[in-house]
């Protein structure tokens, strides 16, 4: 729930991601497994955080001396290491290119220390959302024995001591680490009202990815290969102009629509597993009620029906944007 309260993300907040740990007794494991998770988020970022390697289109010919260059030029005028944001910016047009360029990146892990990478990382979330810091929220597990309960907390010391992270604990409690602050989190009345009155059920599917972050305004989510695969389908297509993903409703400034032509009036969410959950799907109701009473029609697909049967959602949409352009056209008349 709290994650919910934090989408969109209030404008004076950190850039907040979700890290739900493994069970160890282990607080460098903890660590470990939270670095490489945001070492592979900071890749699927990536150009956010380097807005001036938009245009590069991938690691052949000069692709990987220029991203480079651009990422040690941004550094000498912030607080960014050159060489590891370099590193970082050729390992993640790599990746962006494919399997077979990904192969060939020299992992990061091995070149810089755990605290370099800690504090780079941190700062490389931040400047992706535009934000003066950021926050992990930690999904803290249900049945972990008090070992496991130390070494969670250490290990979140750790990341807020030399990453500079804000680090949130939330879920199952720790009376095993007492030295963890406990504060009370006061919820949006539209999410209190929503614990309130729906139960929190399990959901039926595969478990939550292990690091989970909000979209960057005006991109696909970069965590999605459903909202991936949709936008460089309608990079191509000509009826699709006028598209702009994950921006805040002004109307209603506590949603986000996946994807929006407000000219035609057209929301259209892409919905993952988490979405069948008794909240989210009630969450999702009652937005869909009050676009369409703003006038929207909401179309909704899944994850799968876009990456299964992305011809027919294209289809769809452009039959659907079409009637609306000539709806309006005829009125004009």
């Amino acid at each position: 729930m709290i994650e919910l309260a934090l989408t969109p993300l209030p404008d004076d907040a950190p850039a907040v991601l979700t890290f739900r740990p493994p069970a160890s007794a282990s607080a460098a494991e903890v660590v470990a497994c939270a670095l490489t998770e945001l070492e592979s988020a900071a890749s699927r970022l990536f150009p956010a955080w380097l807005p001036t390697a938009e245009q590069l289109e991938g690691p052949g010919g000069g692709g990987v001396p220029a991203v480079r260059a651009l990422a040690i030029e941004q550094a000498a005028g912030s607080r960014h290491f050159g060489p590891f944001l370099a590193d970082l910016a050729e390992q993640a047009l790599r990746e962006r290119a494919g399997p077979a360029h990904a192969a060939r990146r020299r992992p990061i892990a091995g070149r810089f220390a755990p605290e370099v990478r800690a504090a780079g990382l941190a700062r490389v979330v931040a400047e992706s959302y535009r934000r003066a810091s950021a926050a992990l929220l930690v999904d803290v597990p249900a049945g972990l024995t008090g070992p496991q309960q130390l070494a969670l907390a250490a290990a979140g010391e750790w990341l807020a001591a030399h990453g500079g992270f804000a680090v949130w604990l939330a879920g199952a409690d720790l009376p095993d680490a007492a030295r963890v602050a406990v504060r009370p989190v006061r919820l949006p009345e539209h999410v209190a009202e929503l614990v309130a009155t729906a139960d929190d059920a399990p959901v039926a599917g595969p478990p939550p990815a292990t690091l989970t972050y909000p979209p960057v305004e005006g991109r696909p989510r970069a965590d999605s290969a459903a909202e991936t695969a949709l936008e460089a389908a309608l990079v191509e297509a000509a009826w699709a102009a006028g598209r702009i993903w994950n921006r805040r409703y002004a109307a209603r400034p506590y949603y986000v629509i996946d994807l929006v032509w407000h000219d035609e009036r057209c929301a259209v969410e892409i919905d993952g597993d988490e979405h069948r959950g008794p909240r989210k799907f009630a969450h999702d109701r009652r937005r869909d009620v009050l676009l369409q009473l703003d006038g929207y029609a909401v179309l909704r697909f899944t994850n799968h029906q876009v990456l299964a049967e992305l011809g027919q959602v294209l289809a769809h949409l452009e039959q659907y944007l079409r009637s609306r352009r000539t709806d309006a056209h005829k009125e004009k008349k």
